[in-house]
């Protein structure tokens, strides 16, 4: 990952190599462990130097990167959307082609995988939900709403439709988000307490069964197998790192 770049003479007929970083893999480096940092301990916390020790940097290069800690925050945030947004995109194409209780199923696999895939996300949101500070307004506006509308907009259609279970769409909104996020967010204690392993692929494949019996949705089975398979293998697809 490092590669050796020169050498510098210390001392008098002495030469030591020195590893020198590329600015991409030290920016790299410092994003994936401000996201262990920022996701166990929250933004209040955290501190770049205990991000540049964790990245095995030096805290200027932190600086260099991302100036101050809010900035750092705000790209560790970014950085489990942006990559995502083509990804998005045609989530979003495979929904309107559904039929009402289809979408909403593809919309709870898409979920549960992406928790899966990055629960630190839910760490991160966890801390900044408990008071209104500017982050957490920012979280809102740019990647929580346009996903709280989608939601809610599916879930209140379903109704309509007679394939969900009643009640405010908001509310189930959240309700869902506790039922699903809770044994990946807090995966040790699930761990401890269930003897089950949260991650393994037939668990995310029960937690998505549960979170569509909760919303009521008719089983799997009961929906006609083209339009099923159409979005069930899409988000399959969409269910790789990132």
């Amino acid at each position: 990952m490092m590669g050796f770049a020169g050498q510098a003479e210390r001392g008098v007929g002495k030469r030591e190599t020195v590893k020198v970083m590329p600015q991409e893999d030290g920016r790299s480096r410092i994003l994936t462990a401000a996201l262990e940092v920022f996701s166990t301990s929250g933004f209040e916390g955290s501190s770049l130097r205990r991000i540049a020790d964790l990245a095995g940097v030096q805290h200027q290069l932190v600086v260099y990167h991302f100036k101050t800690k809010d900035a750092l925050w705000r790209a560790v945030v970014a950085s489990f959307f942006d990559r995502n947004e083509a990804r998005f995109q045609t989530w979003l194409k495979d929904l309107e082609a559904a039929g009402p209780a289809e979408a909403v199923r593809g919309m709870v696999q898409e979920f549960v995988r992406f928790t899966a895939r990055r629960p630190e996300f839910h760490r991160i949101a966890t801390f900044e939900g408990r008071s209104d500070n500017d982050r957490l307004r920012w979280l809102l506006k740019i990647y929580v709403r346009p996903y709280y509308e989608i939601s809610t907009k599916l879930i209140r259609k379903a109704q309509i439709a007679g394939v969900a279970r009643s009640g405010d769409p908001g509310q189930l909104h959240y309700a869902l988000i506790g039922l699903v996020t809770t044994s990946f967010v807090f995966a040790q204690e699930y761990r401890s307490m269930t003897g089950m392993e949260p991650f393994d692929a037939r668990e995310i494949e029960k937690t998505i069964d549960l979170a569509c019996d909760f919303l009521g949705l008719p089983a799997a089975a009961s929906i006609p197998a083209s339009k099923a398979r159409t979005v069930g293998q899409n988000a399959k697809r969409r269910a790789g790192p990132g």
